[in-house]
């Protein structure tokens, strides 16, 4: 029986030694997956049965939608955990980072020493691989935004006809799927892979962050605030995640960095006053000494999408090229994600009309300003914002956008970060752009023996007291029922609904939609 391991809090031996025996497994072999259904572990079911793997998985529940791709892909699924379900004797076994060491499948693994990896370390075996196989790697990381800049990039990439391989951490709009290997009928040489780099964890046993590893050749940091408060007690803590990821860059590498973050100044001024980081640092942004940046843009009517009224004409300026492009994205944060997207693109040899071309097609990521109903002048959209500094630029850019509409921001408090006290004052003005704020009462802040911050919940009623001070309408509601019947109720001709949360909102937009719809 081997050991449990003790959890690693840096990258290390045993981690490269299960990279390996990952990427040494033939097509055919049998995969295991514990905690299937999760968005990071679902991808991975993906990826395998693209390149020819024989995948089983188990989970406590197979709920719609992710149940249901999981059930189409997986060669066979058993719900709930068992130690009989790895009678079969997979070749390896994946476990999810939702997993703690208690649970009986992965006792199991112990109990019958299978060899086991964590979602991060396959994609590094079977994704990225070594530089032989694949020769360009792009990492995108940061608090906001990694999801969009990756999905932008993968998309003006494959519009130019690179067929990259790539790891998305939401459903793109434009390609087939959020994760795909990198065609093997490329030379290595052409070979492109582009994932999204999460700070967040990679397994009980490996309590480092995912993109330690992966194998950046070029690397974007789109911004840094403190989340993830179930893992950190303080932003200097993640500060040294991003600090050791920066390290990972060679020395003919670049490493893009976003100019409007002030603790992502620090960290630069620190990185180029040092000799640790060997890899170029270049900035993009707004700032007119960053070498990448966005020199103008202006709200525009998108004709040709109907259900994006809307989009931005932007101008930007790469290394000394002007260059105009049009998105049917809104917002400054989206605009700054596309600058990301075309330096990279630029610095991997895509032209200028590649270049306009990808980024007009790209119409974003499902969860991300996303029309779920239209009618009757009513327009209910769903955004994955739930860090105030995304709530604020969410609305901001819709107002932009809509200028003339009123706009009902729907929020639910539910991230480890979000339910608790900590950034109390920043929720408290971060709805300023809206004309009306409805929230979910916090029942539980969560606590966590790992972490030093506060479990204070969150309070939602000096939330509310504070946009009703700026004579905003603004309400909470202790049930998701009640919050659809108030917006069923209330929505008239010419408002904007915009659901925010991290997670699925009780099942708000699903029946909220079907109301609309019986209603209207």
């Amino acid at each position: 029986m081997a050991e449990v391991p003790q959890p690693a809090r840096e990258l290390d031996e045993a981690s490269l030694q299960r990279v390996a025996a990952a990427r040494a497994l033939a097509p055919g072999s049998h995969i295991h997956i514990c905690g299937i259904c999760g968005t990071g572990t679902a991808a991975v079911l993906s990826l395998l049965k693209q390149l020819g793997f024989r995948v089983t998985g188990s989970d406590k529940a197979f709920y719609p939608p992710m149940g249901e791709l999981v059930r189409s892909q997986a060669d066979r699924v058993y719900e709930g955990f068992a130690a009989s379900h790895l009678d079969e004797r997979p070749d390896l076994v994946v476990i999810g980072n939702a997993l703690s060491a208690t649970n009986p499948e992965v006792q199991e693994v112990f109990a019958r020493d299978l060899p086991y990896a964590s979602m991060p370390e396959i994609f590094s075996a079977l994704l990225i691989g070594e530089r032989e196989y694949c020769q360009h790697s792009v990492v995108v990381a940061g608090t906001h935004g990694k999801t969009t800049t990756t999905a932008a990039i993968a998309t003006v990439l494959d519009v130019a006809g690179r067929r990259p391989g790539y790891f998305i951490g939401g459903v793109p709009s434009n390609l087939p799927s959020n994760i795909r290997p990198v065609s093997r009928e490329l030379s290595s040489q052409n070979r492109v892979v582009v994932l999204e780099g999460d700070e967040y964890d990679s397994a009980f046993f490996a309590k480092y962050s995912k993109f330690h590893s992966y194998r950046p050749d070029i690397a974007v940091l789109t911004s840094l605030e403190f989340d993830h408060a179930d893992i950190y007690s303080s932003i200097e803590e993640i500060e040294i995640e991003f600090t050791r990821f920066a390290k990972r860059l060679p020395a003919n590498g670049l490493l893009l960095v976003c100019d409007q973050s002030e603790r992502l100044d620090a960290l630069v001024e620190q990185w180029r006053s040092g000799s640790e980081v060997a890899a170029t640092i270049v900035r993009y942004g707004l700032k007119p000494e960053s070498p990448y940046r966005l020199v103008s843009r202006e709200p525009w009517r998108y004709q040709d999408i109907p259900e994006k009224r809307f989009g931005q004409r932007l101008t930007v300026k790469l290394a000394g090229t002007e260059i105009n492009l049009t998105t049917p994205l809104t917002g400054l944060h989206n605009a700054l994600n596309l600058t990301a997207a075309a330096a990279v693109a630029r610095r991997l040899g895509v032209g200028v009309d590649e270049l306009t071309a990808g980024v007009r097609r790209f119409t974003g990521v499902l969860r991300r300003q996303q029309v779920l109903f239209a009618a009757d002048g009513i327009t209910v959209i769903e955004d994955f914002a739930h860090h105030p500094s995304a709530v604020k630029a969410t609305l901001e850019g819709l107002r932009e956008s809509y200028p003339r509409r009123r706009i009902l921001a729907v929020f639910e408090p539910r991230s480890n970060t979000s339910r608790r006290g900590y950034f109390q004052k920043e929720y408290e003005s971060c709805f300023q752009a809206a004309d009306a704020a409805y929230l979910l009462e916090v029942k539980d802040a969560g606590g966590y023996s790992n972490t030093g911050s506060d479990f204070t919940p969150l309070d939602v009623g000096e939330i509310i007291a504070s946009v009703k001070r700026s004579g905003r309408e603004a309400q909470s509601f202790g049930s998701v029922a009640a919050l659809r019947t108030h917006l069923v109720d209330q929505a008239r001709s010419g408002d904007l609904i915009v659901l925010m949360s991290n997670g699925d909102f009780g099942g708000l937009p699903g029946t909220l939609v079907q109301a609309m719809e019986e209603k209207h």
